[in-house]
Formats: C-alpha cells, sequence, structure tokens
C-alpha cells in the first residue's frame, strides 16, 4: 500500500495553484477560509475536507488524481486540452431551417462551455431566451474541435444528434469556420457550413454568403459524390 503524503499533497496544491495563477488569497476568498488556512494545506499541515478538494480541482483545472498520485511529478493544468477557445461563451450561425414558418434564414445560437475536471460540457442554447436544446462534449486538439451534442432531455419526442467540426488553428482568432451536421423533424441528415465566434456579431447577409456552398464543392460533389467543404481559412497557412 502506498503512503499517503501530506507534504507532497500540498505542494502539488501549490504547484497547480501557480501553473493557475492565482495567488493563496485569491484560491482562500474561493474556499471561503483565510489564507493561513491555504499556507497550511500547501505545508501540509492540515488536509483539506473532501468539499474543499472538490472546489480547489474544479478551479484549478486538476484531477483529483493529480493532487495524490505521487509519481505525478507535474501538474498538467487540463484546462488547456478541455477548451480551446478560453471563453465560456461562443456565438454559431449558420442557414437554419424554420418549421413553423416553412423557410430557411439566419440561425444564431449560443454554445456555453462548462469546464469540469477531465472534460468540457457544451450546451447549444437559444440567443434570446438561453433555453438548452441540446447538450454534449468537445473534443479537440491544435487543429480541430469538434462538438458532439444530443437531445438535454432524454424524453424529447424524437432523437436529435448535431455535430460540430470547426476548424481552429490559429485559436487566437475570433472566428471559426466548419461544418454543422444534424437532421430535422423526419430524420433527414444535411450538413452546412457555419461560423462560431468568440464575439457577439451582427447576423449580416455578408455572413450569410460565406454560408453558400461554393460552386467548386458543387463540383466536387458532382463528380466524386463526396461533399468536400473547405472550412479552412487561408490566413491560418500564409501566416
Amino acid at each position: 500500500m502506498t503512503k499517503f503524503d501530506k507534504k507532497e499533497f500540498g505542494n502539488n496544491i501549490k504547484k497547480a495553484r501557480k501553473d493557475k495563477g492565482l495567488s493563496q488569497e485569491n484560491l482562500a476568498d474561493i474556499l471561503c477560509v483565510t489564507r493561513s488556512a491555504i499556507t497550511r494545506y500547501e505545508n501540509g499541515e492540515v488536509f483539506p475536507n473532501p468539499e474543499q478538494i472538490s472546489i480547489i480541482c474544479e478551479v484549478l483545472g486538476i484531477c483529483p488524481n493529480d493532487l495524490f498520485d505521487s509519481s505525478n511529478n507535474k501538474i498538467i493544468n487540463k484546462e488547456r486540452s478541455k477548451n480551446p477557445f478560453k471563453t465560456n461563451t461562443l456565438y454559431i450561425y449558420y442557414n437554419a431551417y424554420f418549421p413553423s414558418q416553412k423557410r430557411y434564414g439566419k440561425g444564431k445560437f449560443k454554445l456555453i462551455l462548462h469546464e469540469k475536471y477531465d472534460t468540457c460540457i457544451a450546451d447549444l442554447v437559444d440567443y434570446k431566451t438561453n433555453k438548452i436544446y441540446l447538450s454534449g462534449h468537445i473534443y479537440s486538439d491544435e487543429t480541430i474541435a469538434v462538438f458532439i451534442l444530443e437531445n438535454y432531455k432524454p424524453n424529447n419526442p424524437r432523437l436529435e444528434v448535431t455535430q460540430i467540426i470547426l476548424n481552429i488553428f490559429d485559436s487566437s482568432r475570433d472566428k471559426f469556420f466548419g461544418t454543422l451536421s444534424c437532421t430535422n423533424g423526419n430524420y433527414t441528415p444535411s450538413i452546412r457550413k457555419c461560423i462560431v465566434s468568440k464575439i457577439d456579431l451582427d447576423f449580416h447577409d455578408e455572413m450569410l454568403k460565406e454560408l453558400k456552398i461554393t460552386d467548386l464543392e458543387k463540383n466536387t460533389l458532382n463528380e466524386n459524390n463526396i461533399l468536400y467543404i473547405d472550412s479552412t481559412v487561408k490566413d491560418d497557412f500564409e501566416n
């Protein structure tokens, strides 16, 4: 049995806190304790209770195992591998179908991101009412981010799954291009272009033009029976 080392546990808290850029006062305020309590935690003199450990991990973007594992020589801040956008709110724009009006038009929603210990949950919500329509997770690396979203409530009358794939080659940008795949009320699948922004933009007509399938993409579909949508941003690869 591995012997628990309070000193190492405390050092791991201190390391993760500094990696996150928080002071002892910052962490003390979040936990509603004194700064001296944080000092004692980090010195291995006092052990925080389970609720405090949960809050510490949530705030520092780490797993409990990062604090307890004696073989862990380096705390990995999992924030970087979960949410590449460095914001909790994104705005998505695409050519949407409105069943009640039987027409296509500008569809604008929000993507609300909730960072957990080792994953990032994403909710697709109504732009005006904040009603949650779909919920799921993000999977990403340095090049793409993939959102897999499904019915928010299990008792919805029909299964609905939506996939959003974005080119994030340069994650410092405020606007990203990608594709949105979903089904309509008759389970007919569709794929369309989408724009995702860190900034709340006005959905103007020029943006709607950017979301049209190009002639080159149509030709590729006709020749190969496969639709390759170009979601790359030229500037990403020139600089």
